[in-house]
């Protein structure tokens, strides 16, 4: 929090004041007419004539000459710095009666006088510019001395930007418009926005048009979040958002940038608002060096082998960075052939190197597909002359479904005993952890997967010899004429069955 610095600025008193008196004499002066033309408030170009004691006459090419304070014309020292023939630039306070005032961006001493409110007056309906000098940090504000009076200044009024440190502002003369005068001048408040916002619709309107065009900008950083940073161009401020500093992952903005470094960005976003300081722009940093996206599908190729750096660690995989600015994913399925993975940070961590294979490249979502499974260690290689259709395994019981269970035939190969596959006989000593032997009944190789059985098939061998005994049986008797009604019953019960 900022150090508070009162000055005591209104707890002066002005002795001899008669707002009633001021305010009575502001009112006349406005009914008076002015000169057709050269309203107050106007800006003006003119040639000094001749220079007084107390006035400089000016010609303006209106009808009659215009008159400005010398006290105008002075250095900070005081010191007379023009001469009859010069131009200048000023504004007009007034044009009472065929008598037109000047000032220009006006000084303290240019309110003083019997006349001072009614010429503040004029500067406020006008939006004439007049210099005030900082002298106080105030509840809320500044204290502000104008035109040689006392008068306050919000702090949302005295920048575009958020001020981050009033103090700054301390001491500091300034140009200022008043926006308001109550009390018969006791209470006056002042503003630089309209002064500082002067040009900003043309500033922003160009901005509009060098968002097709990708024009950079130098600004500076003015505030660093955990979102992005605020960036100053100048008259304006716009934000970086955090996806937009850098195309690397980027976690901690501050262990990059600090308050008051510059950058180069573009604009790539602007919701005009009114007022016209409230105009969202967004901006970005990594756009400016172009989006190495554009060329990924040329530099990586489905089966490249790439060594990248493991840079975040999510339950579903990693992400590697394969060249600055491009990422892909090794899914968790692609980490090892050997075993069953239950998070990545078994198999990698944040900050490993590794070798990873291309599995695809899709450049317009933006997308790498990586596996850590070298294809010359896949265990499903050669998987018919390993484990042939028919053959029988020795394996080890994984994990029981509701549709049966996967067996363990070696690393990276498992294959499903279905329930339908069981013998009732069997079912007992199938247990999870349990080794067992099995007999491979299917290979689907695209897909990677092997049916299993155990104990159907001599099941099937024994009900196949007892089909054979049978019929011989039968045979037999019909050849002795020994058939028997209970023969011909069991004969007709298998006949049945077959």
């Amino acid at each position: 929090m900022y150090e508070k610095k009162h000055d005591d600025f209104f707890d002066e008193k002005t002795p001899g004041a008669d707002p009633e008196k001021e305010l009575l004499s502001m009112i006349n002066q406005y009914n008076k007419p002015i000169v057709a033309g050269f309203e107050p408030g106007t800006k003006v170009t003119g040639k000094i004539l001749s220079i007084g004691k107390q006035f400089a006459f000016v010609d303006i090419n209106a009808k009659n000459e215009a008159m400005i304070k010398i006290e105008e014309l002075a250095n900070a020292e005081g010191v007379l710095n023009k001469n009859p023939g010069d131009e200048i630039e000023a504004y007009i306070v007034s044009s009472r009666g065929g008598e037109i005032m000047l000032s220009t961006v006006l000084s303290n001493k240019a309110g003083g006088g019997k006349n001072g409110l009614a010429e503040m007056i004029n500067i406020m309906k006008n939006r004439i510019p007049a210099e005030g000098r900082v002298t106080g940090i105030n509840k809320g504000g500044f204290n502000v001395r104008i035109l040689g009076q006392k008068a306050f200044c919000p702090i949302s009024q005295i920048d575009l930007k958020r001020v981050e440190d009033p103090n700054k502002y301390l001491n500091a003369s300034l140009p200022f418009v008043i926006t308001r005068i109550t009390e018969g001048g006791r209470n006056i408040v002042v503003s630089r926005l309209p002064l500082l916002e002067e040009g900003l619709d043309a500033i922003i309107n160009d901005m509009q048009k060098g968002i097709a065009e990708k024009k950079q900008y130098s600004g500076t950083v003015s505030r660093i979040t955990p979102f992005g940073l605020f960036v100053d161009l100048g008259v304006i401020e716009g934000l970086v958002h955090i996806s937009e500093v850098s195309w690397d992952r980027t976690e901690d903005l501050n262990a990059i940038y600090s308050v008051g470094q510059k950058v180069d960005c573009i604009i790539i976003g602007l919701e005009k608002k009114e007022p016209l300081r409230q105009t969202k722009i967004s901006l970005s940093i990594k756009q400016t060096g172009g989006d190495p996206w554009s060329t990924a599908a040329q530099k990586f190729k489905a089966g490249d082998s790439v060594e990248g750096r493991i840079t975040k660690i999510v339950n579903f995989g990693a992400f590697v960075q394969l060249c600055p600015g491009i990422e892909g994913l090794i899914h968790i399925s692609e980490m090892s052939w050997m075993k069953r993975i239950n998070h990545p940070s078994d198999i990698v961590s944040e900050g490993l190197t590794v070798v990873v294979t291309i599995l695809s490249v899709n450049e317009a979502k933006k997308e790498i597909s990586c596996s850590l499974k070298s294809l010359d260690s896949d265990p499903w290689k050669d998987i018919q002359t390993k484990f042939p259709t028919g053959s029988s395994a020795v394996g080890k019981v994984a994990q029981e479904t509701r549709f049966g269970y996967f067996i363990d035939l070696a690393d990276g190969v498992t294959g499903l005993l279905p329930f339908s596959n069981l013998a009732s006989d069997k079912k007992e000593s199938v247990k999870v952890g349990a080794s067992i032997e099995v007999v491979v009944e299917s290979i689907d190789e695209e897909r990677r997967r092997i049916s299993l059985s155990c104990g159907t098939v001599e099941s099937r061998q024994n009900e196949a010899e007892a089909r054979e005994f049978l019929k011989a049986n039968a045979n037999d008797a019909r050849q002795t004429g020994l058939e028997t009604a209970l023969g011909a019953a069991f004969k007709k019960a298998m006949e049945k069955k077959s």
